[in-house]
């Protein structure tokens, strides 16, 4: 098959591409011309969006993002074939165990951790990492984000969390619960935080919870052992190589998911040992006598997360913050859950808002809530003055704020 992808550089979309590669497929597609990130490792012809052919030999697959682009109404309008994103999935993996990985956040290290244990599965995971080559297990990344969820049917669901987010699409929390209570009704079954109230919520029959505390089906103990962590659930014991609570539920949720599926404890064991985070996690650089943190988070509780971490592993450091808010509705939506989080660090400087296309960016605003934070604004090319020596700087969101990162100091 010739399949051709219509925002081939996001990051389910570039994960698609590798998988379809790996299957025997051709692909191309089409997207900014700009360097992203989930584009490494993906070695095909790349077309501008001003340049896409129509050609009914191909298959179309269209990101999520290019629903409504003058590309998709062409080919809609000639009659060439196409799949929305979803769509394409479910057609694909239809004969697959498929088990999604839901949640406001660990998303993606929580799917890469169980695709790392189940080495011989397909997956999709959000840093735009995928692979092909099975015709059995499917793992897949599912976000909320305009209830593209929604669309899928998983034998095993894993949902993480749920922490209110996407105020551009969900009116507020109750909406934003609704939607995953209806989403683990379309699962056969769901490994679930019983530790989390919202969670809680919209516990059903079909879930299995597990956490700390009481009232869960499955409780599990940690404890840190240098700089690792040692975890203890159903009379095993397991080291993983993080350090944060959120990364032991993350593990908890994989090890649970893997061993439905038939994976021993004996190898998950051995190879939780060299799991290695997704691209854009705690990705670590240092600048002379100084330690260089970028990571995705973009969400207050994640941002809480990464302080947490950076807490425990390095205990005498002072913690900075360089953080790039990430869409102008978020920013509004949370502002007081960030000013909270926000405030955790010992200094923090903010970027300018990243306004995606999802909506149109406005100076005022944000002024009004960077003034409510109380923190400093700086530009790309102040950052080096700031950063002294034996301190921490982590540089946080989910815009372009890892370009700057690369650039800023790059050798």
């Amino acid at each position: 098959m010739y399949y051709y992808l219509i925002g081939i550089k996001g990051s389910g979309m570039s994960a698609l591409a590798k998988v379809l590669l790996d299957d025997g497929h051709n692909v191309t597609g089409a997207d900014e011309l700009r360097h992203y990130y989930t584009e490494d490792g993906l070695n095909v012809k790349i077309d501008s969006l001003d340049n896409i052919p129509f050609n009914k030999d191909y298959i179309y697959i269209i990101g999520n993002a290019y629903i409504n682009h003058n590309a998709t109404n062409k080919i809609i309008k000639d009659g060439l074939s196409y799949y929305t994103y979803p769509d394409f999935l479910n057609s694909y993996f239809s004969n697959y165990k498929i088990i999604t990985v839901s949640g406001s956040h660990g998303k993606t290290t929580t799917t890469k951790m169980l695709a790392h244990l189940c080495e011989k599965s397909s997956y999709i995971i959000g840093d735009g990492s995928g692979k092909g080559g099975n015709n059995n297990v499917f793992i897949l990344e599912a976000c909320e984000y305009r209830n593209t969820f929604l669309s899928y049917k998983p034998n095993i669901a894993i949902l993480l969390n749920i922490d209110y987010d996407h105020p551009d699409f969900f009116k507020n929390e109750d909406e934003y619960i609704k939607s995953f209570k209806e989403f683990i009704s379309n699962s056969n079954l769901v490994i679930a935080n019983g530790d989390d109230d919202n969670i809680l919520k919209i516990n059903t029959k079909n879930m299995i919870l597990y956490g700390m505390n009481e009232n869960n089906d499955i409780r599990f103990k940690s404890e840190i052992i240098n700089d690792k962590t040692r975890v203890y659930l159903l009379g095993e014991e397991y080291t993983i190589p993080t350090l944060g609570i959120h990364y032991v539920y993350d593990f908890v949720g994989a090890l649970l998911a893997s061993k439905y599926l038939g994976i021993s404890s004996d190898i998950t064991r051995e190879k939780i040992k060299d799991f290695v985070l997704p691209k854009r996690r705690l990705e670590t650089k240092e600048y002379n006598k100084s330690i260089l943190i970028h990571d995705y988070a973009h969400h207050p509780k994640e941002i809480e997360c990464v302080h947490d971490t950076l807490r425990l592993k390095y205990p005498n450091y002072k913690i900075n913050c360089i953080f790039e808010p990430h869409t102008l509705s978020r920013s509004i939506g949370l502002k007081d859950e960030f000013k909270k989080a926000l405030s955790l660090f010992d200094d923090v400087y903010l970027l300018p808002i990243f306004t995606s296309v999802r909506e149109i960016k406005n100076i005022a605003l944000e002024n009004q809530i960077y003034e409510y934070w109380g923190y400093k604004r700086i530009n790309e090319s102040f950052i080096k003055r700031i950063i002294n020596d034996n301190q921490i700087y982590a540089f946080l969101g989910a815009g372009d704020i890892n370009e700057v990162f690369l650039k800023v100091f790059r050798n």
